[in-house]
């Protein structure tokens, strides 16, 4: 911790504004400023002396690690009950697998802790991967189900002027989305992308036949939201599937360290955790680049 983060810290110790109040409390009741007086000096040995200490710098680790800890349980507590019970099954496994490497890795306190705070950081990433993940899988759904609906409108709906002649899709059930993203995803990204080709290849047809400026460039308009449709789709599809491989790329790590944490050196565990850290903190950053879009899609689904 820096410094000037233990000045502060310090500063701000119940003991110290305890004392300082109290001086000045002292001071009044005496109509004396010496009280005053020796609290500050006594207030400037404190800080002078006191944050650079190896004690403080301990005191202030071990109460941000409670804090830390705090915020891990208060967003397990929040995330869990959202997911699917299988994802909850997932999680309860990695916990307890995270426990039984805790029980190996003990008999070294320094590098277990680093390694503890590692672990849990990786557990709120899955937690996180797989809120994103339910949530992408889910506005998915609904824009297929929203294809499959307008696909059986009859081909003379004036409201919509969906085109009944556009590629069919597969007739999915609500078991057929239960599995992982790579059983289902690319054929549904398939066929929602078929859908937006038949309805802008008809407003491609309805465009050039229509002789008003003004209609034509309000169909030309929805030509090009079909098109970025079209992209998000598949977007959406690769994140599924990205997401899907990071999780299980998580629970394959701590069945690795469970395996060989015995027979390798801290240094080596560590190592390959920080790898597999840095690979979901660039599946984060990708997400980040997403959180526009998922702004306007948190409504669906």
């Amino acid at each position: 911790m820096a410094q000037v983060n233990r000045f502060a810290q310090a500063l701000k110790e119940d003991v110290n504004l305890v004392g300082l109040a109290g001086a000045v409390a002292i001071s009044f009741a005496a109509t004396s400023p010496l009280p005053i007086l020796i609290g500050l000096a006594v207030e400037a040995a404190y800080l002078l002396f006191v944050p650079d200490t190896k004690w403080y710098g301990g005191r202030l680790s071990q109460r941000e690690e409670m804090a830390r800890r705090k915020r891990s349980q208060q967003f397990r507590a929040e995330t869990l009950p959202q997911l699917q019970e299988e994802t909850q099954a997932r999680f309860a496994h990695l916990e307890m697998v995270q426990g039984q490497i805790y029980a190996q890795a003990q008999t070294d306190q320094k590098w277990f802790g680093e390694m503890l705070r590692k672990l849990d950081f990786l557990l709120e990433k899955f937690l996180i991967f797989a809120l994103k993940e339910l949530h992408f899988r889910n506005y998915l759904i609904s824009i297929w189900e929203e294809c499959q609906e307008d696909r059986s409108q009859p081909s003379g709906n004036a409201q919509r002027q969906r085109p009944s002649s556009g590629p069919k899709t597969h007739n999915f059930t609500a078991a057929r989305f239960s599995g992982p993203p790579t059983a289902w995803v690319p054929q549904v990204v398939k066929d929602v992308q078929a859908s937006y080709n038949g309805d802008m290849e008809n407003l491609t047809r309805l465009r050039d036949e229509e002789t008003d400026s003004n209609t034509k460039a309000v169909l030309e308009k929805r030509i090009d939201v079909l098109k970025q449709r079209h992209e998000f789709v598949g977007k959406i599809g690769r994140i599924l599937t990205n997401l899907n491989y990071q999780m299980e790329l998580l629970e394959d790590t701590f069945g690795l360290i469970n395996d060989q944490i015995r027979a390798r050196s801290p240094e080596q565990v560590l190592s390959d955790i920080e790898g597999v850290v840095y690979q979901t903190e660039s599946m984060t950053q990708l997400l980040d680049e997403l959180a526009p879009f998922e702004q306007m899609t948190a409504g669906v689904g």
